[in-house]
């Protein structure tokens, strides 16, 4: 685990490199998910996000919980795709990468605590010079909990830049 987690930073810092400006934000966020486990459970949640920008790269830090011990801390890497081919920079589409730590308590799961990974897509639409929002789907393969197989659903995310 440190050795993904280090080459996870190490990759995290060096795509910050070659770009020369850097847009920091904090994020709240809504999750409609999936929980594929014996029988699919559906799972609403809410968190809260922190990261930085550059015009081709994107990497949050995502920390979301819910009502029935659901609790994620994902760290994720964004490529903005498309810039100039959609003609507008108020829409952006991307592509990313996931990767985490789930603790889930069920009836269900004789373990609920392991990693994920996966991969999103999304739409970051610029409300204002300030605030974005982001409408993107995630699908995420879950290790370490035998009973949980994957987690996928949609997510809605409003961003503030300072």
């Amino acid at each position: 685990m440190l050795r993904v987690t280090l080459l996870f930073l190490f990759i995290f810092t060096s795509l910050f490199a070659e770009e020369t400006e850097e847009f920091p934000f904090l994020g709240i966020t809504v999750s409609a998910q999936s929980i594929e486990n014996a029988n699919e459970q559906k799972e609403t949640s809410i968190g809260l996000r922190y990261g930085k920008q550059t015009l081709n790269w994107r990497t949050m830090f995502t920390y979301e919980f819910a009502s029935n011990n659901y609790q994620m801390l994902g760290m994720e890497i964004d490529k903005i795709l498309m810039d100039e081919i959609m003609g507008m920079p108020e829409f952006r589409p991307y592509l990313g990468l996931t990767l985490g730590y789930l603790k889930y308590d069920n009836d269900a799961l004789i373990d609920g605590s392991g990693l994920f990974y996966g991969a999103n897509a999304g739409l970051i639409i610029y409300a204002t010079d300030n605030m974005d929002v982001d409408l993107s789907y995630h699908y995420y393969k879950v290790n370490n909990i035998d009973e949980l197989n994957n987690i996928q659903g949609a997510t809605f995310s409003l961003h503030y830049f300072y």
